[in-house]
């Protein structure tokens, strides 16, 4: 798994080691049990390893800022140690740190993995791309006389990415920390979510967008059976043998049925029990986990993913979206007194970009009648 250089710094240090063990332990089975793990927590409760990553957080800011930290029921101390630029200022740099511990495994088993390739660069560097031709050369007849056939080359295409900085505004991180009401461990996982959701959009928006505009042999505008079979055997072929599949949230993947009239499904088969079919006329069918439009203004539980369109790639391929993380993750602070609130404002800035940067061939269902 990757590791930021800071993260590898901070961890070559024989002090950060129980932190930096804490953390990731915690992050695994956070990560397990948002997936449906019910032996996540089980060596020991989500409580107790929250108080060790609390504890042991605290002792390394105490540690490298030199003032006493630790949890305290005195929130007049509690707001004089958060407004303590020196404490402050360590207890952001470890966050960050541990932020960057946890973001590459949160990637790691999110769904970009699906459809988008996550690369990695530091701060202010770019990341180049090299799409290859797919085409194979054409080979000719000639008699024996001919000493030449048809001059063929191929050239490469050459596209360069550069970071673009996002960030998260939040108030009264450590305050919230120092006094109970917040925990650190739980903080830089949700802070860590929020990066990948933000991606996660980014990832969706050029991966429909760019599907949309497909046309021709690589779009069915009414699904047909045959049609579809077609198409993932067109694109099967123009990826060069990678095997196609079927993705899409699963109420689009519900669609996705032989049209004989004949055909029943029994109660224990596959498509009555996950809702979609797990292999369609030899091809597999992977469902998309659905996700919340937490950026809708309109704030009615909408969703992001089309659950009209089926999309068909092959993941053996290379993957149609690039995600480009560009360095560590850096918090700014503005301390209370400079605010008319008095409130203390944390914002953490992380540098990313998101484009469609691909040589592989893809298609799309775009309805069901």
């Amino acid at each position: 798994m990757f590791n930021f250089e800071n993260v590898k710094a901070f961890s070559a240090i024989d002090a950060n080691k129980d932190l930096c063990d804490a953390m990731r332990e915690y992050a695994k089975n956070y990560i397990a049990e948002r997936k449906g793990d019910v032996k996540a927590f089980s060596a020991h409760s989500k409580d107790e390893m929250e108080a060790l990553v609390t504890k042991e957080f605290m002792a390394r800011v105490s540690a490298m800022s030199g003032v006493e930290v630790g949890l305290t029921d005195n929130k007049t101390n509690a707001q004089r140690l958060a407004n303590n630029i020196i404490v402050k200022q360590y207890a952001n740099e470890i966050r960050d740190i541990m932020v960057d511990m946890v973001l590459p495994d949160i990637l790691d088993h999110g769904a970009l993995r699906y459809i988008a390739k996550i690369d990695y660069a530091d701060l202010g560097d770019s990341i180049d791309y090299t799409i290859k031709n797919n085409r194979l050369f054409t080979v000719s007849k000639a008699g024996y006389r001919k000493a030449h056939g048809r001059l063929q080359k191929q050239f490469e295409t050459s596209v360069t990415m550069t970071g673009e900085n996002h960030e998260i505004t939040v108030g009264d991180d450590l305050y919230n920390i120092l006094t109970g009401s917040a925990n650190i461990a739980e903080a830089v996982m949700k802070a860590g979510l929020s990066i990948e959701y933000a991606m996660l959009v980014d990832v969706i928006k050029a991966f429909e967008g760019a599907m949309a505009n497909l046309s021709g042999s690589l779009a069915v505008a009414n699904y047909d059976e045959k049609e579809a079979i077609r198409l993932a055997e067109r694109i099967t072929a123009y990826n060069q043998g990678r095997k196609a599949v079927f993705i899409g949230c699963p109420t689009a993947l519900k669609g996705i049925l032989p049209s004989n009239a004949n055909y029943r499904y029994l109660l224990g088969d596959e498509y009555v029990k996950a809702g979609h079919l797990s292999t369609f006329n030899g091809f597999d069918v992977l469902p998309l986990e659905q996700i919340a439009d937490l950026y809708d203004e309109n704030d009615d539980y909408g969703l992001l993913l089309d659950d009209t369109k089926v999309y068909v790639v092959s993941p053996a391929s290379d993957k149609l979206v690039k995600i480009g993380v560009f360095g560590g993750t850096i918090t700014r602070h503005k301390d209370a007194n400079d605010s008319g609130n008095l409130l203390q404002l944390d914002t953490i800035n992380k540098a990313w970009n998101v484009d469609v940067i691909t040589n592989s061939v893809a298609g799309i269902i775009k309805s069901f009648s």
